[in-house]
């Protein structure tokens, strides 16, 4: 999931670049001067400028509402590869148990198998003697 916290730090670095850019605005209208004309000219700008901040208010809300989406899909995944991840490991386990039983079994046939052996190699040493 690094590609949300990217999303939201880029959101924030934007958000810090729109507050940089109004304080600039602020401070240059302060300190122009204050002719009627010039008010009303400041007075579109700022409009203007409003209009273009709720657009861009709607449209980081609309991203968020995706990265939302987007959370939830991940967090549905990962509870789907969860369950597909235990039902595996249930399923391991008991290849495992199962393998280990019958590995004994092997070894108790294997010792049988030796046991076998050994006593008609020494009852074909009895016969030979």
């Amino acid at each position: 999931m690094p590609y949300l916290p990217f999303c939201l730090q880029e959101l924030q670095i934007r958000l810090s670049d729109e507050i940089g850019k109004l304080r600039n605005f602020i401070t240059s209208r302060c300190s122009g001067d204050r002719s009627p004309q010039n008010n009303e000219r400041s007075s579109c700008e700022l409009e203007v400028l409003l209009r273009v901040k709720e657009n861009e208010l709607q449209y980081l809300k609309k991203e968020v509402q995706c990265l939302r989406e987007e959370l939830q899909m991940m967090q549905k995944d990962k509870r789907f590869a969860s369950g597909k991840y235990q039902d595996v490991y249930a399923e391991l386990n008991h290849i495992k148990v199962r393998s280990e039983r019958e590995i004994e079994q092997l070894k108790e046939h294997l010792r049988l198998a030796m046991a076998a052996l050994q006593e008609k190699e020494s009852l074909c040493n009895s016969i030979s003697n």
